[in-house]
């Protein structure tokens, strides 16, 4: 019994001789994790999105193009959050899967209001209904101008285009870190 109380003592008398010289602090344990805390604090993650009007442009295919391809060139002007009244220009592959589906692919860059830039790129799926169109997907962000320099980020985005009337909108919801 005397052996068991002595050991428990012991026991016990390290354990607070460790709780006296434990911090309590988080400590960095290399130069590398200073660094991504610093850029986590220098680059928040917040909410991004919001709402595009856009005019559509049918171009001309390329050569080699495939009959299923169409390319277009769309301009948007939107109202979104952490970058207010913006415009858009992007270049957008579609390419017709089956008569009433697609996938398309674009790449863009947003215009702030003071001229900083965000670079984006987006993937989706469309389905029409004669000159009607849905669609959807997600768009991300890498970097750009000004304030947008190290963005990142994404949104999901979903929307309608007419080729009746050349023009669309959509909505997106997501996060931009910058």
């Amino acid at each position: 019994m005397k052996q068991i109380c002595i050991a428990s003592l012991i026991a016990s008398a390290s354990l607070i001789g460790c709780a006296e010289h434990a911090s309590t602090a988080p400590e960095a344990t290399s130069r590398a994790q200073l660094t991504a805390l610093e850029g986590y604090v220098a680059n928040p993650l917040r909410p991004f999105g919001g709402r595009c009007d856009t005019d559509i442009t049918v171009s001309p295919p390329l050569a080699g193009d495939a009959a299923n391809v169409l390319r277009l060139h769309i301009e948007y002007v939107c109202q979104l959050k952490h970058m207010g009244r913006a415009t858009a220009i992007t270049e957008q592959i579609v390419i017709f899967t089956s008569p009433t589906t697609a996938t398309a692919t674009s790449t863009g860059t947003y215009t702030a209001a003071n001229g900083d830039q965000l670079f984006a790129t987006w993937t989706g799926t469309a389905t029409s209904n004669g000159p009607d169109n849905t669609f959807s997907g997600p768009e991300t962000f890498a970097g750009g101008t000004g304030r947008f320099a190290g963005a990142s980020g994404s949104t999901w985005v979903s929307g309608t285009a007419s080729f009746a009337t050349m023009t669309g909108q959509f909505t997106s919801v997501g996060t931009l870190a910058y």
